[in-house]
């Protein structure tokens, strides 16, 4: 199945391979969603090769220890009972550390076997060796990159439905906001959240707060709408409340420095409708509202000072013994000050 392919394939055309049986010889997977990686793995084994064979027909082999030559002799044997053998490299880039090696793997993707399916996990190819052009003239190279935070909460919203669950929006987006963007660390909580409920079929906040652990009320985005708004005394209650949980003063630190950056390509750019925002910023638009207030709230020069003194908490926290609390209560001082 040669075809010439000079860009990474989609998401949904890896989909549409399996979906449709059309499998090439030769995948090659790479990106920091290794989660969502392993998935398309599992389904491909799964709907290519029957259970009961699978012993025969299905094997998973790491670069860091296995030979080039028993590789190449297990891609390219024959099938038993079944239309299709899979064969899963990792650390593929751990195979390439010779001349002979390359040759040997350059001549079995130049020709690959027609009734194995390989599938190449790996580091971003140079699309300018052989090996990489053998592989996308005969297979399909896909980029497994992590959800941008405005995504998060559609993701969660689909992703349940594998539990046979429904969750309401403001739960996903608290778990998008709890978790981050890592599909691995979401679908753990949604998993965990499954098992919360029981039978319960729609996941509401209450289930959230309760599992992931992380009260609404406190956490660093509670925190960063406060800050937005220039409520001192609602922000210095959030932060000592965060670090009585056990939060990173270090690791909200980090965050507070996106959302400002965040709030500075706000004003400092002309960016005019919601659209835009949420292009440009990478985030859900049910927070567009939220930033654009904030970012009335504070001008170029609040905002510059602002990163400067989130930089000396953090290098204060870091090389001294400075009380964590005291310490985040005088940033919050520091950077809300008074309203302009």
């Amino acid at each position: 199945m040669a075809k010439e392919k000079s860009d990474t394939a989609s998401i949904q055309d890896l989909e549409t391979s399996i979906s449709q049986k059309k499998y090439f010889p030769l995948y090659y997977f790479f990106g920091d969603e290794d989660f969502l990686i392993d998935q398309f793995i599992k389904q491909i084994i799964r709907e290519s090769v029957d259970e009961s064979v699978k012993g025969f027909n299905v094997d998973i082999v790491d670069g860091n220890n296995i030979e080039v030559k028993n590789l190449l002799g297990i891609a390219s044997a024959y099938p038993m009972i079944s239309e299709k053998r899979v064969v899963v490299v990792k650390e593929f880039n751990k195979l390439l550390t010779s001349e002979n090696n390359k040759t040997l793997i350059g001549r079995y993707l130049e020709n690959p076997s027609e009734s194995t399916i390989m599938l190449i996990i790996g580091s971003k190819l140079d699309n300018r060796t052989t090996i990489a052009k053998s592989i996308k003239s005969n297979g399909m190279v896909v980029e497994f990159k992590p959800l941008y935070d405005n995504q998060v909460a559609g993701w969660i919203k689909n992703h349940i439905k594998n539990f046979g669950k429904k969750i309401t929006d403001e739960a996903a987006q608290l778990i998008a906001e709890c978790t981050g963007n890592s599909m691995r660390e979401i679908h753990n909580e949604l998993e965990k959240l499954t098992i919360y409920v029981d039978s319960k079929k729609m996941i509401d906040e209450d289930d959230v707060n309760s599992v992931v652990g992380v009260s609404k009320a406190f956490n660093v985005f509670s925190l960063q709408k406060a800050i937005g708004e220039k409520d001192i005394s609602k922000s210095v209650t959030i932060i000592e409340n965060m670090l009585n949980n056990g939060e990173s003063a270090l690791g909200t630190i980090v965050m507070l420095c996106k959302y400002f950056q965040k709030l500075w390509i706000i004003r400092g750019s002309d960016l005019k409708s919601e659209f835009d925002i949420v292009s440009r910023l990478k985030i859900n638009q049910f927070f567009v509202k939220e930033y654009l207030n904030a970012a009335r709230n504070y001008s170029i020069a609040n905002i510059e000072q602002a990163f400067v003194k989130l930089v000396e908490t953090d290098e204060s926290l870091k090389s001294s013994s400075i009380d964590e609390k005291l310490a985040m209560t005088l940033l919050i001082y520091n950077i809300i000050g008074k309203r302009d």
